[in-house]
């Protein structure tokens, strides 16, 4: 993620570069360094050793291997990482405990930048590390944390995405890695995906983790469950599934204190069935309860205007055109029915509103057409011309 990369790139001041003298060579374990390969040093290391006066006393291999894991987290796409990998495997072919072994203490001193940088090395010469994968995760979740603190909520938001991203790639390489649920399920939450929260925890609940953490999860779903229903309800509405769409969404008109927004799904999904009466009274109810969207409005206004209530569907239009003056499809829908009843000219006024703040819809575009090719028929009904 482009966001959590430049943070990370933006460390690249903590890293200097020694260059061998030309035909000078370094032996790391069985691996020769030649005077081709820059040599990455932690440069608060570096500053330290001069002033204690050891930049003379020769090469240190540990130093070297300290930068490399610097670079290696800082930068993965740094020219000579593959020859970097094969230093630290050289120099101990068990250095990915050790990378895990940094990271930790600097996680348990709080420095979760530090730690996230040794977690991060690891998990890019090592991207199937499960343990890599969950630190490095659990370090971008803090410093998410760090962000909202200080105001940043967007950049902290990145963080905790990449951080959810590392998850799902570590449950693809080990699908019994019980944390990564537990923590995803969190995560998913916090991006009001309920319906992944729901699936996710789930999984956790049948792996039988820690009772104190089950128990966790079984509330937290619990208190979870109306934003559940919400979320497959609005997806089966937008799939024109409405039986479904209804049978989340009525339960929640239930509880006490429900929003006008349910109300008004509700009537949709009753419309798209076909139950218009139930329709208007839903709609009608969302208006009451305080909305005030001239969408909202032009729904109810069809509604009315198709069960034969032409007079009470065009006092709705008129409402929702207060609301926003600019709506085009409303403007439009208050010309139809004026047309149907008759109203020629003020059908004709409004469509060519409605032309004039969409020119580009088609059905608008259409009914101007036919207007056009009816517009004797408005001078005769409103005996005056009447340009379209």
């Amino acid at each position: 993620m482009e966001t959590v990369d430049k943070y990370f790139l933006n460390k690249v001041d903590q890293i200097s570069f020694i260059e061998l003298k030309e035909g000078a060579w370094v032996d790391v374990g069985d691996y020769t360094i030649e005077d081709d390969i820059p040599l990455p040093i932690v440069t608060d290391t570096l500053l330290k050793e001069a002033r204690d006066g050891e930049v003379e006393e020769g090469f240190k291999a540990s130093h070297l291997i300290e930068g490399i894991i610097y670079i290696l987290g800082i930068d993965p796409e740094f020219k000579y990482n593959e020859q970097y990998k094969r230093i630290l495997y050289s120099y101990d072919s068990k250095i990915e405990d050790y990378i895990m072994y940094t990271g930790f203490q600097h996680i348990q001193k709080g420095d979760y930048e530090q730690g996230a940088i040794y977690f991060r090395a690891l998990t890019h010469i090592n991207e199937k590390n499960v343990q890599g994968l969950f630190n490095y995760a659990l370090c971008l979740e803090n410093l998410s944390r760090n962000l909202i603190d200080q105001g940043k909520i967007q950049k902290a938001d990145r963080f905790l995405l990449e951080s959810t991203n590392q998850l799902e790639d570590l449950i693809g390489i080990s699908e019994e890695f019980a944390p990564a649920y537990y923590k995803l399920g969190y995560y998913y939450r916090y991006f009001d995906q309920y319906l992944k929260t729901k699936l996710i925890w789930e999984k956790y609940l049948a792996m039988g983790d820690n009772e104190i953490y089950l128990q966790e999860v079984r509330e937290q779903l619990e208190s979870i469950t109306d934003d559940i229903n919400f979320e497959i309800g609005s997806d089966a509405l937008n799939r024109g599934d409405y039986r479904l769409a209804l049978e989340n969404f009525l339960p929640l008109s239930d509880n006490r204190g429900a929003s006008w927004n349910v109300y008004y799904l509700i009537g949709l999904a009753y419309r798209g069935l076909g139950d218009y009466e139930n329709a208007i009274e839903s709609i009608s109810k969302a208006i009451d309860l305080g909305a005030r969207d001239a969408n909202i409005y032009n729904e109810l206004g069809i509604c009315l205007f198709t069960v034969g209530d032409a007079d009470r569907a065009i006092d709705i239009f008129n409402k929702g055109i207060e609301l926003e003056e600019g709506n085009y499809r409303i403007i439009f829908n208050r010309g139809m029915v004026y047309m149907r009843l008759g109203l020629l000219e003020e059908a004709a006024d409004d469509i060519k509103r409605a032309y004039m703040l969409n020119p580009d819809d088609e059905a608008v575009k259409d009914q101007m057409q036919q207007l056009k090719m009816t517009n004797k028929d408005i001078r005769r009904n409103s005996g005056k011309e009447y340009e379209i």
